[in-house]
């Protein structure tokens, strides 16, 4: 593990060297399989995990956030565990005369607090390693990362240009599923595949580069039409982010209870005119200049009407 003794878990974590380790050791192992390991990969794990001391200062950067994330998550995953004693006569709560257990809210506050610094770690991880590729090819070549360089809005950077998603890794791999579909079904048979496997890769001349971006922008604005009435995410003002588990007591509407506000209901439609117009602007470029874009084949008009999105008054129009 990389988080191996008291000492290194005091410096990632608020607990006290008279915390045993061996209560969270079994978490920490869970924490790293469970969020860590699936996101960088086992050879990326095993370059943390070497019993040879990090020098280099680049990589030790990368291990403290690894390692803060890991403490965090532990820490959610056995706080239950934590908060009681199991001995021969059952399970009891702690408490003292000068001491209380906490409240069900404190209790629950503390455990959400700890998995929403875990999944922030985790952010500020890959964010730095793709900021330090050349460092980190083991990252870079894992299928997770190599899943994500087919899209053509291939990282969080990207769609952070176009839309606010408070640079969070893991709101943009939660929607990744809705990129997949939204590349299928608004821009893969307009654009043509060859033409958009080609430019998902580096674009070095500028009308090239133009079009590419047009579509991201298209691709970011069609995943935020499809995701406003989507319950996993909440969307405001602000923009978009993952919803954190949400207490009983708390009144922060989500989207999926929200589909009749208006905000919503005006965001749903001007992402998919915004959509509808940025591949409009992209599909002119190119047909204006075939020879700029040779791996596209101009489709004869046979007068078929194409099928098209409706604008309509409900939720969903298509």
């Amino acid at each position: 593990m990389i988080i191996k003794d008291t000492e290194t878990l005091v410096k990632h974590i608020g607990v006290n060297f008279s915390f045993e380790y061996e209560r969270i050791a079994p978490h920490l192992d869970d924490a790293e399989y469970d969020f860590l390991i699936p996101l960088i990969g086992q050879t990326q794990y095993d370059v943390f995990n070497s019993e040879t001391e990090i020098v280099d200062p680049i990589i030790k950067t990368a291990l403290k956030f690894a390692r803060n994330a890991v403490a965090n998550f532990a820490y959610y995953l056995g706080l239950p565990e934590f908060s009681v004693q199991v001995t021969d006569g059952g399970i009891f709560v702690a408490g003292g005369d000068n001491v209380a257990p906490a409240s069900d809210k404190q209790f629950k506050e503390l455990q959400r607090a700890k998995k929403k610094a875990g999944h922030k770690n985790l952010d500020r991880l890959v964010n730095y390693m793709e900021a330090n590729k050349a460092k980190f090819t083991a990252f870079t070549t894992h299928s997770a990362y190599v899943s994500f360089k087919s899209l053509l809005v291939y990282n969080t950077a990207t769609f952070q240009k176009y839309f606010n998603i408070f640079d969070s890794y893991q709101t943009y791999k939660a929607l990744v599923p809705q990129l997949i579909i939204v590349e299928d079904q608004f821009i893969k048979y307009p654009v043509q595949a060859d033409l958009l496997a080609e430019l998902k890769k580096d674009q070095t001349e500028d009308l090239r580069k133009e079009v590419k971006e047009l579509l991201q922008k298209a691709v970011v604005a069609f995943t935020i039409y499809k995701t406003v009435d989507n319950g996993l995410f909440i969307l405001n003002a602000e923009g978009i982010h993952l919803k954190f588990d949400q207490l009983p007591y708390e009144k922060t509407a989500t989207n999926i209870n929200l589909k009749i506000n208006d905000f919503l209901l005006n965001t749903k439609k001007s992402k998919r005119d915004e959509g509808e117009e940025y591949l409009k602007q992209a599909l002119a470029i190119i047909k204006e200049n075939p020879d700029d874009f040779t791996e596209y084949i101009p489709i004869p008009d046979t007068g078929v009407k194409k099928i098209s999105m409706t604008k309509t008054p409900g939720i969903i129009g298509i």
